[in-house]
């Protein structure tokens, strides 16, 4: 499952459209889609189980998919087109940029944000604990060598 598609994307320009032979081609959106996704899940995933499919962290994280594809495509166009691009492919409006979706998805590492509908891994770091999975409280005795 992708956070974000193509015609999201192209939502995001004016009057651009991505195909075969376009400057920042189908495959190319596709696999700015797929990058944008693993750099996503790899942050969020040491917390919640990826990919998050519904609630609120779902649109943050279609969000934060989106507006690193649409900077990467940004890039991309200003460095193929001539000195002066055409004002037909500028870019509608600034959705996030590559350093404030880094800076959500770190904090959402770090559990400063929580993403509503997803779904916390059982330790929250990523390791598996029989005594969380089933609920076993720890219990420390004074005065005796418990290591």
């Amino acid at each position: 499952m992708s956070y974000t598609t193509a015609d999201e994307v192209a939502a995001d320009f004016k009057d651009i459209t991505f195909t075969t032979s376009s400057l920042v081609k189908t495959a190319d959106v596709e696999g700015f889609i797929a990058e944008a996704d693993a750099l996503i899940n790899a942050y969020v995933g040491t917390v919640f189980t990826v990919p998050v499919a519904s609630g609120g962290g779902l649109t943050l994280l279609k969000l934060c998919s989106r507006s690193l594809v649409t900077a990467r495509i940004k890039r991309s166009l200003e460095t193929k087109q001539e000195k002066n691009p055409t004002p037909d492919q500028n870019v509608l409006g600034v959705l996030l940029s590559p350093t404030q979706v880094m800076k959500i998805l770190a904090d959402i590492r770090d559990k400063k944000i929580s993403l509503e509908g997803a779904t916390p891994l059982l330790t929250g770091s990523g390791f598996y604990s029989e005594n969380v999975a089933n609920d076993v409280e720890p219990v420390m005795k004074k005065d005796e060598r418990q290591w």
